[in-house]
């Protein structure tokens, strides 16, 4: 296996990231066996996630982990959606369907308002990083439109002129409850 380069931020709280290449494919190997037993049981949590929605378009294929607290996923061509601007609607469109897609198989993302966990490839949404991801299919009635409310934060913050007047409205009334609240950096993302 060769390391081609480092996809993530030298950090002790982040997993290692890295787009490695091993008998002419890439993958993404995430690595997380520097927080010991913490870290492994993140890391293999997450894993299951990728296993729990394979087969939806938009979601990295899970290849493997070689040994606990390490994975090997699919390796898709993107960049950030927060290095996009004006992203048609379509776009938007897609993304809701794949938040649908994810929530008819019971899971919660929680984490879509960092731009970081959405690509673009090619046109199309793909969503990465599962590690805040909830298995929860009763409560998705109640907390489902958590997702909801990112997709449209992220469409305000690239492609702003889609909103409707109300869409507008709404972002601008959810930004300032989210100042009230302490976590405001974790619910208001990048």
């Amino acid at each position: 296996m060769h390391f081609i380069k480092s996809l993530s931020n030298p950090s002790y709280h982040q997993a290692d990231v890295w787009l490695a290449e091993e008998l002419g494919r890439k993958f993404v190997r995430k690595d997380f066996r520097k927080w010991g037993w913490p870290g492994r049981f993140l890391l293999d949590r997450e894993a299951a996630f990728y296993k729990r929605l394979a087969g939806i378009k938009g979601i990295p294929a899970f290849y493997g982990s070689p040994e606990s607290g390490v994975m090997d996923i699919e390796y898709i061509e993107g960049n950030s959606i927060k290095d996009n601007r004006n992203l048609p609607a379509e776009f938007f469109d897609k993304l809701e369907k794949l938040v649908s897609a994810i929530h008819e198989r019971g899971v919660l993302y929680f984490d879509l308002r960092h731009k970081s966990n959405v690509l673009v490839s090619n046109g199309e949404p793909v969503i990465i990083d599962f590690a805040t991801c909830f298995h929860m299919p009763k409560l998705l009635p109640f907390l489902g439109w958590v997702d909801s409310e990112a997709v449209l934060f992220l469409k305000h913050s690239v492609s702003p002129e889609l909103l409707s007047a109300a869409q507008l409205c709404h972002v601008k009334k959810m930004n300032r409850l989210c100042k009230l609240w302490f976590f405001n950096r974790i619910v208001k993302g990048d």
